[in-house]
């Protein structure tokens, strides 16, 4: 397997970075607009696979009718982004990655707003291609955003390898597709899983 590996695909939120202080606004928002399961469910997708400027956007996009002050949500959001920080290896192990001459993707499953810690933290600067399911209108585990970006990066899922915190969106669905891919559990929930992102390396 470690010849043929050309490309490293990443998740960003809970691989690369985390939010120091979450406080799930989103949730709350539609809490607060008494969404059933089924619309709660319908919220979240459009909010993860349609590109906001703002909550005023989403939240006509889901309830028209609805008459709510947006702007502690704003705020929340708002800090939510600002406390973003990546984790100890993550750029050691970018950069020695890029060394090592495989190319670099990112898929993430990120409402609009959350789009700007990849930047902020200069992140962009080691990705070839990045896919935010805001902007591209797909989300894992759909295995077409993983289509797409073998596509644009024009890639065979063999030569790829999926890297990600969730087993049912970042591990089952690229490897019913041929590509490889390995789960990173920080708590140490899994035994088929590495603990930090330094463990990629002993499959190259």
């Amino acid at each position: 397997m470690s010849n043929e590996i050309k490309a490293i695909i990443f998740d960003l939120y809970d691989t690369l970075l985390y939010i120091a202080n979450e406080t799930k606004p989103y949730t709350k928002l539609f809490l607060n607009l008494s969404l059933q399961p089924a619309e709660f469910k319908q919220a979240k997708a459009i909010a993860l696979t349609e590109d906001f400027a703002d909550l005023s956007g989403l939240v006509k996009r889901i309830k028209p009718d609805a008459n709510i002050n947006l702007q502690p949500y704003e705020d929340e959001i708002t800090k939510e982004v600002k406390s973003a920080v990546l984790f100890p290896e993550t750029k050691r192990v970018l950069e020695e990655l890029q060394k090592r001459n495989f190319r670099l993707g990112l898929i993430s499953n990120l409402a609009s707003p959350y789009k700007k810690p990849f930047f902020d933290l200069g992140l962009d600067k080691y990705f070839e291609k990045a896919l935010f399911s805001c902007e591209v209108g797909l989300q894992k585990p759909d295995v077409r955003i993983y289509q797409r970006i073998l596509q644009d990066m024009k890639l065979s899922p063999s030569q790829t390898f999926m890297v990600g915190d969730k087993i049912n969106r970042d591990v089952n669905p690229p490897k019913s597709m041929g590509m490889n891919a390995v789960l990173i559990d920080r708590h140490k929930q899994s035994i088929t899983s590495i603990l930090s992102l330094e463990e990629i390396f002993q499959y190259f």
